[in-house]
């Protein structure tokens, strides 16, 4: 009685759980159908097998996968791209599994069907299936895949006759829906296809729920078999369970809760709520914003708003993995994660923080936002691709067009300017940031941890040291351009000089672009998206007058995502053009040594490599090149590590609020980097990245750059 009260009833405080045994052997099996109906009828035919689980996905589910970083190796598994289905029932086995999907394959279903061998294809899979709700609210449009029918049940055997009545229903309605969930069960999530800021798809939403609320009784199911009743559905007791039962239930809840103290309002109905009724979203909803917004958020909503409210509170920003969300899984507040950033946006926006006052100045959007690394991880590990980096960005932005820039925000947008200056006098200017006196100052004046290591100006700029270099008589392979970046230029010119020296010998003519100026990453991080525009134009600009459209090399990544992802956001013209012709350094030489294994050769030594990657590499594709490049040094055993952001985040861990939660959330870093074999090259390639690990670890990060100079014969 108590486990269906749904908290009405009682208040457990304690449990005795029982326990059972993992099953020894589990066996996964794929099919492939033409349509939902034909997956339907194949599941009454699989009841026989007597299948631990059966689970459906639709292809409306399926396409939300496309172009999804972290479910591409899912979709390759599925072969989603060459092979597309409308339907893939999941079908799993304990015990006797091989002999069982034997079984499956002799009942020839569907248009294919595959056999999962290993335990990672079978959490590939699952993975998925996991992510469905988060895939599904994420979709591209007003129109969402909403609850309201979604926890509907019938008989299994009576799936087939149940879905065809759901289809028609919906069709005179002009509604498409996805239907997953638990077929052995016969329990399908069924959310249909509406927009809630609209009042005619919220009729649409009543009349659809009416309709199989009575659908739901004449297959002797249940409305709500899993999810439970709650408050939404009470309107729809007394039709689905009679008044007489509900009556009794009625009476049931007085003697247990006679002062109507647990859960009010959820299964007994009280006519206070209704299924279509107290939505964040209705008919006419507009959220308001206090500025205009700017960015193009291009990648998929097309709007700050629409990518906001792609988060449906689905928590995996939650989870205790390494990247997302590294503030929340370094503190475990709430406001940390994705979601609670989310959350604290709307609510400011909707007048609803602490004194209702100026949005761009409250407190609960300073947490949001300031404790944002803008890693980028929630553009691919949030299944509804929330851009809290974006998001941010248009925030702070909104704010600086009203307010203007601080003093701070100007010097960390004008990191280039500061490396020129300091490279006119780089040993007085590194006697000064080594100087306590001078870092006190800097800590009262512009807010700097005293106890962070500045990085030291170079005596000799790499650009210089470029074009006083002997060059090499001749290239084979042809020009590529590589783009020196502000701290490659000013503070790391080592780094660019064992580039080139790979890239020389590699057979390329290199060229650096005359004339460029900085990304425009730092100004973007503190929300400068003018002068980031304006830096964005004239490079963009400057690498379009090159009609043989070279290649463009990236060492440092948060420049290389500038290019192929922030100045399309910021709709400068030609970036699109320009961003075809980018590429990671490690990524483009991996390129080449897999299709020419011997265009470079290197020389033996037993050592060990481990690599940490760049949050935004990570953001943007598999890192797993990174490892693959390393590997082809013979005798190297490399290690790509499991980590998430370093902490760094370019200016943020240098600021003293921000200092003690940058260390915090580099802890597991600084931790396996110790844990490292004594000798081993620690590979970062984000500057950022390699500032905190030699901060925190008695080790000297190289670039993957200097990694494999040093390599070369």
């Amino acid at each position: 009685m108590l486990c269906g009260s749904e908290g009405t009833l009682a208040a457990i405080t304690a449990a005795e759980l029982r326990i059972v045994p993992l099953p020894k052997e589990r066996g996964l099996g794929l099919i492939f159908f033409a349509s939902v109906a034909e997956a339907m009828q194949a599941t009454v035919e699989l009841l026989d097998l007597k299948p631990a689980a059966i689970e459906h996905l639709d292809r409306l589910l399926l396409d939300q996968t496309k172009g999804q970083l972290e479910f591409q190796a899912a979709r390759d598994l599925l072969e989603l791209d060459y092979k597309p289905c409308q339907s893939i029932l999941v079908v799993e086995f304990f015990e006797e599994s091989e002999d069982r999907l034997a079984d499956l394959a002799k009942l020839r279903l569907g248009l294919r069907r595959t056999v999962l061998r290993t335990p990672r294809e079978a959490g590939l899979v699952w993975g998925l299936r996991k992510a469905g709700l988060s895939l599904l609210t994420g979709r591209k449009g007003d129109a969402k895949p909403v609850t309201c029918i979604e926890d509907t049940a019938v008989a299994p055997e009576k799936l087939p006759a149940y879905v065809a009545g759901l289809e028609s229903l919906m069709a005179p309605l002009g509604l498409q829906a996805s239907y997953y969930g638990h077929a052995a069960s016969g329990l399908l999530h069924v959310r249909p296809l509406l927009n809630l800021h609209t009042e005619e798809d919220l009729e649409k939403m009543r009349q659809l729920t009416n309709e199989v609320s009575a659908l739901v009784l004449q297959f002797n199911g249940s409305l709500a078999a899993e999810h439970g009743v709650g408050i939404a559905r009470t309107e729809f007791m007394a039709q689905q369970v009679g008044e007489h039962l509900l009556g009794v239930m009625h009476e049931i809840k007085v003697a247990f809760d006679p002062h109507n103290l647990f859960n009010p309002g959820k299964i007994i109905p009280t006519g206070r709520f209704k299924i279509d009724a107290d939505l964040r979203l209705g008919a006419g909803h507009e959220l308001k914003l206090p500025f205009q917004p700017v960015l193009a958020f291009a990648a998929k909503d097309g709007s700050f708003i629409r990518n906001l409210e792609q988060c449906n509170g689905c928590g995996g920003c939650r989870k205790e993995t390494p990247t997302m969300c590294p503030t929340f899984v370094a503190t475990g507040e709430e406001v940390m994660s994705t979601r609670g950033r989310a959350n604290a946006i709307r609510a400011v926006l909707e007048a609803r923080g602490e004194g209702n006052g100026d949005p761009l100045q409250s407190a609960e959007l300073a947490a949001a936002l300031s404790n944002c690394l803008s890693c980028k991880a929630c553009t691919s590990e949030c299944p509804s691709n929330v851009n809290l980096s974006l998001l941010k960005a248009e925030l702070l932005h909104a704010r600086i067009q009203r307010d203007g820039l601080s003093l701070r925000e100007r010097l960390f947008s004008s990191l280039d300017l500061l490396g020129k200056t300091g490279c006119r006098v780089p040993r007085l200017a590194n006697l000064a940031l080594d100087s306590l006196l001078v870092r006190s100052l800097l800590s009262k004046v512009l807010g700097l941890a005293w106890q962070r290591p500045l990085p030291h100006y170079a005596l000799q700029r790499f650009d210089h040291w470029f074009a006083r270099r002997e060059r090499p008589s001749r290239s084979s392979r042809g020009p590529v351009v590589l783009w020196d970046d502000t701290f490659v230029r000013y503070h790391e010119p080592h780094i660019g000089v064992a580039a080139v020296k790979v890239l020389e010998a590699a057979g390329f003519e290199v060229r650096l672009p005359r004339g460029r100026r900085c990304c425009g990453r730092p100004a973007f991080s503190q929300g400068n998206l003018d002068e980031t525009a304006r830096l964005g134009r004239h490079n963009l600009e400057l690498l379009n007058l090159d009609v043989d459209n070279v290649p463009i090399l990236f060492l440092e990544p948060s420049c290389y995502s500038m290019f192929v992802e922030d100045y399309r956001e910021l709709k400068l013209p030609g970036a699109e053009r320009v961003g075809r012709r980018c590429f990671l350094f490690e990524h483009y030489l991996e390129e080449l040594l897999s299709n020419e294994p011997h265009a470079l050769e290197f020389q033996s030594k037993a050592a060990h490599v481990t690599i940490h990657a760049h949050c935004h590499v990570k953001a943007l594709m598999n890192p797993g090149f990174m490892a693959r490049l390393a590997e082809r040094l013979p005798q190297r055993e490399v290690l790509l590590l499991e980590t998430g952001c370093c902490g760094m985040a370019g200016a943020f861990g240098a600021l003293e609020s921000k200092y003690e939660l940058s260390l915090k959330v580099a802890e597991p870093l600084a931790q396996q980097i110790k844990g490292q074999p004594f000798g081993t090259a620690v590979v970062a390639s984000g500057t950022s990245c390699r500032h905190q690990i030699s901060h925190l670890a008695a080790v000297r990060p190289r670039h993957m750059a200097e990694l494999l100079a040093e390599a070369l014969w």
